[in-house]
């Protein structure tokens, strides 16, 4: 059965022992982020802070983490098998269910516009990272938008930092849906401002929906839906035709001016660097409604991070479907470490140039190539998801001269610390497939790998016989 809202999903943490309560006051300008800093690197529970230094509004963080079994209860699976949880949500956002509108919800039960609209008070104010430029507000929220001639709804993690008591920054990567919108908006309303709303501590599978990616039509709404196989019901705003979850702890509806921008951060992002200062949008607050005693859902961004987890598994089903045309392709991997900078592809390699149009073909795609920069291709039998086999098939099968492939000046998103051109970036492929048709070409054939995987699966099999303890997971696959 689907969790109906947030505190459901919490509350089935708890059971499991997954997640923390932090009854002791703490303070926002510090102490969220050192406990969190600390849980997330250690592979630590989700984090209830009941008691934070200036509001009344308790602290969900963490709520993932780098925990790939959270994520998996976040749609009612009980496992830590990567594959099969992308697998089931392939399954499953392959299948998306329209969201339902209902009259009200939970989410109204308090209703503030006019003076009483205001961030002060009801939000606390979070120094996420010790350098940031501000408080923080939107680390986790999720950003309603719709299309200014369909009507379709857009729903994405943007990051806010707090202004005034009715203003805060918003920063939309050109790239990303929300942009997109606003964009199409300021053509088609000049000198209007834009409806926008923001979601805080919605149902687990809509955050997940909300910070992944999705061929739309439909939008994340029936992707939600998709992933907790049934229907999200949603309400429609105060202020605008906007619909949001009605089982949410917060909403704030506000209006963003196409074209008018100012300074933002620097913050620390999901690559682990304190992101320089930068230009963004303003969101203007108009009304907020929320639930009696509600809880805030934000996150300490950074490497490692639970949006870094969030990505993956939304990214990887893209980019194998993206690849389903080019044949050969087995299966890919974005490792946590890569932050959604790297790819490894897996591949059964049958003809010359196979590789090198895999790797054009993710480069210059509108939708993924602005984030990936960095793309290793091996061949089967090599374990995408272990960093020493991948290494290992670099070391072994790669000559620098023959297998690599750099192409500059390239669309990258502005948060790669590693640029000197703001958005512009320099994308390389390793192919470490091997010289397969090299050797081909001298009467050769590439040596076979000595790695007899069935006798590794038999022995491993009967493990407990042998009466030998080893720390890890016998791995039936590797170098």
């Amino acid at each position: 059965m689907p969790y109906k809202d947030m505190r459901e999903f919490i509350s089935l943490l708890e059971a499991k022992e997954l997640l923390a309560r932090v009854s002791v006051e703490v303070d926002p300008e510090w102490e969220i982020n050192g406990v969190t800093h600390a849980v997330t690197s250690e592979g630590g529970p989700a984090v209830l802070f009941d008691n934070v230094k200036g509001t009344t509004t308790p602290v969900l963080a963490e709520l993932f983490g780098r925990s790939w079994r959270r994520l998996a209860l976040a749609m009612d699976l009980d496992t830590e098998d990567q594959v099969a949880i992308r697998s089931e949500w392939i399954r499953r956002i392959g299948n998306p269910i329209a969201p339902v509108e209902v009259q009200t919800g939970p989410c109204k039960e308090n209703v503030l516009t006019g003076d009483q609209a205001s961030l002060d008070g009801l939000f606390p104010m979070i120094r996420w990272h010790a350098h940031d430029g501000g408080y923080y507000l939107g680390t986790l929220g999720m950003l309603v938008t719709a299309d200014a001639e369909t009507g379709d709804q857009n729903v994405g993690c943007y990051r806010m930092m707090y202004r005034s008591r009715t203003e805060t920054g918003l920063m939309m990567q050109p790239f990303q849906g929300g942009a997109q919108h606003l964009e199409k908006w300021g053509r088609l309303h000049p000198g209007i401002p834009m409806p926008v709303a923001v979601v805080f501590g919605a149902d687990p599978c809509y955050v997940l929906a909300g910070g992944s990616k999705f061929e739309q039509p439909p939008g994340e709404d029936a992707y939600a839906g998709g992933l907790r196989q049934q229907a999200i019901e949603l309400v429609k705003c105060q202020t605008s035709d906007l619909k949001v979850p009605a089982n949410a702890e917060i909403i704030l509806e506000g209006e963003v001016m196409p074209g008018e921008m100012d300074k933002d951060g620097p913050f620390g992002e999901f690559t682990g660097f304190l992101d320089h200062q930068s230009r963004c949008n303003i969101f203007r607050l108009k009304a907020i409604t929320h639930r009696d005693n509600p809880i805030f859902h934000g996150e300490r961004e950074g490497y490692p991070s639970e949006g870094g987890l969030m990505y993956i598994l939304g990214m990887e089903p893209v980019v194998l479907k993206k690849l389903e045309s080019v044949g050969g392709v087995l299966d890919v991997h974005m490792p946590l470490s890569g932050v959604g900078f790297e790819l490894v592809i897996s591949m059964r390699v049958t003809s010359k140039g196979q590789v090198r149009q895999t790797i054009q073909k993710v480069f210059g795609d509108s939708d993924v190539g602005g984030y990936i920069k960095h793309i290793t291709v091996v061949g089967e039998g090599i374990d995408i998801r272990n960093r020493d086999d991948v290494a290992w098939a670099v070391a072994t099968h790669v000559q620098a001269d023959r297998d690599l492939m750099i192409i500059p000046r390239c669309p990258q998103t502005s948060l790669d610390v590693s640029q000197t051109r703001r958005n512009w970036g320099t994308k390389m492929g390793i192919d470490a497939t091997g010289p397969i048709f090299d050797y081909e070409e001298e009467g050769k054939v590439f040596p076979a790998l000595c790695d007899d995987p069935d006798i590794r699966a038999r022995v491993k099999a009967q493990w407990d016989r042998y009466g030998i303890r080893l720390s890890g997971a016998i791995s039936v696959h590797g170098g």
